[in-house]
């Protein structure tokens, strides 16, 4: 497989796009994937106009009403020809809870990338407070992109008559500076060609029949759960005032709060899991403004750090803070080799991932059974080794979003940013803050039938010492939500 053929449409695909880059297609057959961001409206929400409102946004921005088409050579191509509509699934809203368990039900319900579209949208419903959930995978989007969809979806509610302008979805790929020479780039490219060679001479390639059965297996197995931290205005101040005080973000903050809670809790980190990796917005730090542009621009950093318990949080904060922002300011983003990789080969990751956590699945097929027991093939070798270099924390912080409060009759209350989860990183956080309101999720998983266990009671004891860290310890309790 050719790695410079052009990634326009020069294989004659109806309706396309364009071709799926190896970082949205290092998504795409993952169960655990999803990215979800929930939205609290106040007042009373039509769905009738919600739906106009959606299918306005659709054709302001393509992905929404896209799929995937595989071509001869096995690449991935993005297409809005043939695609279903957009589904908005609505329920009677029962508890303030009752958007997380539509999250929960949404997730055992697989994607069909050849089908499309590859997002649904829920509404929970009452005549006073509702919650908007767009749940889609992360092969188009990341969480910043379902925040700006959403208000724009608001946007196209209060005013249904607004021509929409199509913004085109970039390829993130074009869209970063070239890397630099240097001697460990060069190290990477040759070993990456050397496991290439290797794949291609005993390629597999794998179908929705064989991600249905590893989704299955999955989430059979995995119950999804989060504790969640909600500030509100006058306490979001204060937190907002002691970062200052103390020349860190909240970013820098609450992780350093999380990783000491979480060393409090349950002990330190294995040395090999002392690794941080923090997602960004690459739309606001790319030379080129790309504007509000709705697909998969989160650019990440990894890092090294052990928290260090004989110091402050304040100065453990503070050196993270400085990692953070030397790190973003010069560009750097973990995992552009991934971009030399052949595209079957990085499927095959992801298959690789799933079977090392529901074994169970790779007799479901025959072609998943004679890949597994290949062990010459190279994508076994070569994710091992990638999974043992997964880092012990990932935090991502879509920040405070400057967006309108007001929408006609409705009222933009607050947002709840869900990240996908998986057993292989202990410590995963999402937060998002909006209208002087702040929410972080500890996102993690168990398996099912062990509800109330004792990993539930350890996330929440460690945020509710996070709490304690940061200045709030009222708010603990022994509720997660």
């Amino acid at each position: 497989m050719n790695q410079t053929k052009q990634k326009t449409n020069d294989t004659k695909i109806p309706g396309c796009v364009r071709r799926l880059s190896n970082s949205e297609r290092f998504w795409l057959w993952n169960p655990a994937a999803n990215v979800v961001v929930a939205a609290r409206i106040i007042g009373d929400v039509s769905e009738k106009g919600l739906m106009t409102a959606i299918n306005a946004v659709r054709r302001m921005h393509p992905l929404l009403g896209a799929r995937v088409i595989f071509d001869d050579h096995h690449d991935a191509w993005l297409s809005t020809d043939k695609v279903q509509d957009t589904v908005l699934r609505t329920v009677p809203r029962i508890s303030e809870t009752q958007w997380f368990e539509e999250i929960r039900h949404e997730n055992r319900i697989p994607f069909e990338p050849e089908i499309g579209p590859l997002i649904r949208l829920v509404l929970v419903y009452s005549p006073q407070v509702s919650e908007l959930v767009v749940f889609a995978t992360h092969s188009i989007c990341d969480g910043d992109a379902l925040a700006i969809l959403i208000r724009d979806i608001l946007i196209c509610y209060a005013n249904p008559a607004k021509e929409v302008q199509v913004l085109q979805p970039l390829n993130l790929e074009d869209c970063l500076p070239k890397e630099r020479f240097s001697l460990p780039g060069l190290i990477a490219k040759t070993f990456i060609n050397y496991y290439n060679r290797q794949w291609r001479n005993r390629p597999y390639y794998f179908t929705q029949m064989d991600f249905n059965e590893i989704h299955k297996a999955y989430w059979d197995r995995t119950r999804y759960n989060i504790a969640l931290i909600q500030l509100e205005p006058e306490e979001t101040s204060v937190l907002a005032a002691k970062c200052r005080e103390n020349g860190v973000t909240i970013t820098s903050a609450s992780t350093a709060a999380f990783l000491a809670a979480y060393r409090d809790i349950l002990g330190p980190f294995p040395k090999d899991k002392r690794v941080i990796w923090v997602a960004y917005d690459l739309r606001r730090h790319l030379q080129k403004n790309i504007g509000d542009v709705f697909g998969l621009f989160a650019g990440a950093i990894q890092f090294k750090f052990d928290y260090k318990p004989n110091k402050s949080l304040w100065k453990n904060a503070k050196k993270l803070h400085g990692i953070i922002r030397k790190d973003v300011e010069n560009n750097r983003i973990a995992g552009r080799e991934m971009l030399l990789i052949d595209p079957t080969l990085i499927d095959a990751f992801n298959f690789v991932f799933s079977m090392k956590l529901v074994p169970e699945a790779s007799e479901r097929t025959k072609n998943l059974s004679a890949f597994v027991h290949d062990t010459k093939n190279a994508a076994l070798g070569l994710s091992q080794k990638i999974i043992s270099g997964l880092p012990g924390t990932i935090i991502t912080n879509l920040g405070r979003l400057n967006y309108p409060e007001i929408y006609g009759n409705l009222r933009l209350d607050r947002m709840f940013f869900i990240v996908g989860s998986s057993g292989f990183t202990p410590l995963i956080l999402g937060g998002v803050g909006l209208n002087g309101k702040l929410v972080f999720s500890l996102n993690y998983v168990e398996e099912v039938g062990n509800e109330g266990s004792p990993l539930d009671q350890d996330m929440i004891r460690i945020r509710n010492r996070a709490l304690e860290l940061l200045g709030f310890p009222e708010k603990a309790n022994d509720r997660a939500m």
